[in-house]
């Protein structure tokens, strides 16, 4: 085991991400393990974790927010259970599928758990008691803020083609006025084969997809820009941290870089 040195891992998280995006963000603490909180307004607040979070003896261990079954599955319903109680609400994770199905946070605790769903909203009102929990190794989590509701969205590249941007503003009361992308592959990473980068180019335009020496590669970022100013929101109202999880491997977990079983970060919502 690694004895922690928290702020030298949150030093890390910092420096990596975008100038330009810096202002947007405070590195703090969450359950014991560093973590990304964007600026928000009206009430709402919000977390993307990392991979690892410090013990009580001071070690390293990992932050897995996963509900896998298996050799890990323990610890991950341990940091569930110091989760839910720093936060003092209860967490909601939906049954995620790649689709381009959002409900509301309440309607969605109420009804059955495992429905398929990749995005929750939050209503200023009615959700505070609960937390939105979306699980990440790769895929693109995105945060929607309106005046009184905020969406948060699992954006895989299935997700982005079937409309998961327009779905989660679509089942907001408020128009969003602000999107937060959270870490997830880069188009330095996402290589993808010919039939899903022409299904990119049709759909976004030619821009997003990158020809590299060593083939093709989709770039998530853009793509899920060019579906956020179809709602209205300009390049002001847009905030990227440009956090690769391939290539951020002491802070992210990555599916294709780790495989199947590993672990998962979260994008976390809740009312303050």
């Amino acid at each position: 085991m690694v004895k922690a040195e928290p702020d030298e891992l949150k030093e890390k998280l910092k420096q990596r991400i975008d100038p330009c995006a810096r202002e947007a963000f405070v590195v703090g603490e969450l359950a014991q393990a560093p973590v990304l909180y964007p600026s928000l307004l009206n009430g709402f607040r919000a977390a993307f974790t990392t991979r690892l979070r410090h013990d009580d003896q001071g070690y390293w261990v990992s932050f897995d927010l996963s509900s896998h079954r298996g050799r890990a599955a323990s610890l991950a319903v341990d940091n569930r259970e110091l989760l839910q109680r720093e936060l003092k609400r209860e967490l909601v994770s939906p049954h995620q599928v790649h689709g381009a199905r959002v409900a509301g946070l309440a309607d969605y605790y109420k009804g059955p758990r495992d429905a398929p769903c990749d995005g929750l909203v939050l209503h200023r009102d009615l959700d505070r008691g609960l937390a939105a929990v979306l699980l990440f190794a790769d895929c693109l989590p995105v945060l929607l803020c309106g005046e009184v509701d905020c969406a948060v969205v699992h954006a895989g590249w299935r997700g982005l083609l079937q409309g998961i941007v327009q779905a989660g503003a679509k089942a907001m009361m408020s128009a969003p006025g602000l999107a937060i992308l959270g870490p997830s592959i880069g188009p330095c990473c996402f290589a993808v084969g010919p039939e899903v980068a022409w299904g990119f180019a049709r759909r976004f335009g030619s821009e997003v997809v990158v020809s590299a020496s060593s083939g093709l590669r989709v770039d998530l970022w853009q793509a899920a820009t060019r579906a956020l100013g179809e709602l209205g929101l300009g390049p002001g109202q847009i905030v990227n941290p440009r956090l690769c999880t391939v290539c951020n491997a002491d802070l992210f977990f990555s599916y294709r870089r780790e495989g199947p079983k590993v672990g998962r970060q979260a994008l976390i919502a809740w009312i303050e």
